[in-house]
Order: structure tokens, then C-alpha cells, then sequence
């Protein structure tokens, strides 16, 4: 995500919603004013790009926001999302109070950290593209995490899981990615659970064979792509 100065504020174009403005917290009257101004709907924030808050406040001023992007944060508030009623992509991480999704139905991208007592996700049915981050239940699977059956893309990164079993049915999934898993040895019945399946990709997960690859090649006849621990299956 390329992110350059541009009329004095930190700007990217490289997110969903084309043009998006950084908050930065020693200027945040004047970065409110810029995104009032030209009515931008993508705001993100860092602490490399001025980002030091520990609240999303400002935001019940800007309520026609559609994407908000803040990583490597420590927030204690979150409420100022909660004025965003045509939120369509969420990422804040890692540290932040838990959220009720429910309150946002036009969500169709999420990169989520999930916490404890989030809640309303499998709620979300315009919801498209999940990726989830450091999910680490004590039984080591994603049988109490909440996925909506909307999904059409599906990515997973350090989670501690060491098969794919407990994921539920996803009928229009097409792409599933799955990222440094190192617990992870099977990849379980993907043609049973997602079988529109088009796009795998298995990176970085040590356990997880050339066999259990192959076997699940061919099981997907119509895969056209697979990556897996570093072997073009197809």
C-alpha cells in the first residue's frame, strides 16, 4: 500500500475505496477537515503516519465513511465506529474493544484479529472477503468461530489449528488461502465443504505434506490454481 505526502497529508489510492486520507493525531481538526471537505471515504491510520489516538471518536463526524484501515494500534474506544452505516471494510488491529458486527450489514471485506466477545459476524450476508489473523482457541480449531456463508474468499494466517476439518460449509467460497499455520497436517474434505472451490494456496504451513496436496488435488478436479508448501500443483 503505497502511502505518499500529497497537499500535506498522508494519502494512499491503493485501498477499495480509491482515494484515503491518514489521521494524524496532532493535526486530527485538520485531517477531519480534508476528509469533510473532499467527502473521502477511506480513512487509515498508523503511528509511522502520525496515528497515536486511543479512540475512533472523530469518526461521528465523517459518517459517509464506507472503509477504515488502522494497524499496530492500541484503542480503548471504538464507539466512533458505530456512526459508520455504510461501513463496507473493516480492518483494526491488534488491539482494540471487542465489536458487534451486526451493527454494520454492508460489510463485504473484513481483515479481522478476532477478540473474545466480538459478536454478529455470521450476521454479515453481503460479507465477501474474510481474512483472519492470530486465531489461537485453546482447542485448537474453528469450531466456535463464526463464519458467514457468504464467503467467497476465505484467508487464514497464524492460526494454531492442525487440520481444516472443524472450518463449516461454505457453499460460494472460491478462494481459500491458509498462511503460516504450523500446527496444521490435513486440509480435511475441501471438495465437501467448498465445492465452487476454485484458488488454494498453503504457504508456510511445515506439517502439511506434498501427499496431503496431491490427495486434495484430486479431490478438486476443477481447482485452477494450487499452491501448495511451495509446489504449483496446478
Amino acid at each position: 500500500m503505497p502511502i505518499a505526502r500529497e497537499d500535506g497529508f498522508w494519502v494512499t489510492h491503493d485501498l477499495v475505496h480509491g482515494t484515503c486520507v491518514g489521521v494524524e493525531s496532532d493535526r486530527l481538526p485538520k485531517c477531519v477537515a480534508r476528509i469533510q471537505r473532499d467527502h473521502i471515504k477511506g480513512v487509515f491510520g498508523h503511528e509511522q503516519f502520525g496515528f497515536t489516538g486511543s479512540n475512533l471518536n472523530f469518526l461521528t463526524e465523517v459518517p459517509w465513511v464506507e472503509a477504515v484501515w488502522f494497524w499496530d494500534v492500541a484503542l480503548e474506544c471504538i464507539d466512533g465506529l458505530y456512526a459508520l452505516d455504510r461501513l463496507v471494510h473493516f480492518g483494526v488491529h491488534p488491539r482494540r474493544p471487542p465489536i458487534d458486527f451486526s451493527c454494520f450489514p454492508r460489510l463485504q471485506r473484513v481483515v479481522l484479529e478476532p477478540k473474545a466477545r466480538d459478536s454478529g459476524l455470521e450476521s454479515l450476508q453481503a460479507l465477501e472477503s474474510l481474512h483472519v489473523w492470530h486465531y489461537r482457541p485453546r482447542d485448537k480449531s474453528f469450531a466456535a468461530f463464526s463464519f458467514p456463508s457468504s464467503l467467497r474468499e476465505l484467508e487464514i494466517n497464524w492460526a494454531n489449528a492442525a487440520t481444516l476439518s472443524s472450518l463449516p460449509a461454505l457453499p460460494s467460497l472460491q478462494r481459500l488461502e491458509v498462511h503460516r499455520c504450523r500446527n496444521l497436517v490435513e486440509l480435511g474434505d475441501l471438495r465437501g465443504k467448498f465445492p465452487n472451490l476454485e484458488h488454494l494456496v498453503v504457504a508456510a504451513c511445515g506439517r502439511v505434506s506434498r501427499e496431503e496436496g496431491e490427495r486434495v488435488l484430486n479431490e478438486l478436479p476443477d481447482l485452477r490454481h494450487a499452491y501448495v508448501q511451495g509446489v504449483v500443483l496446478r
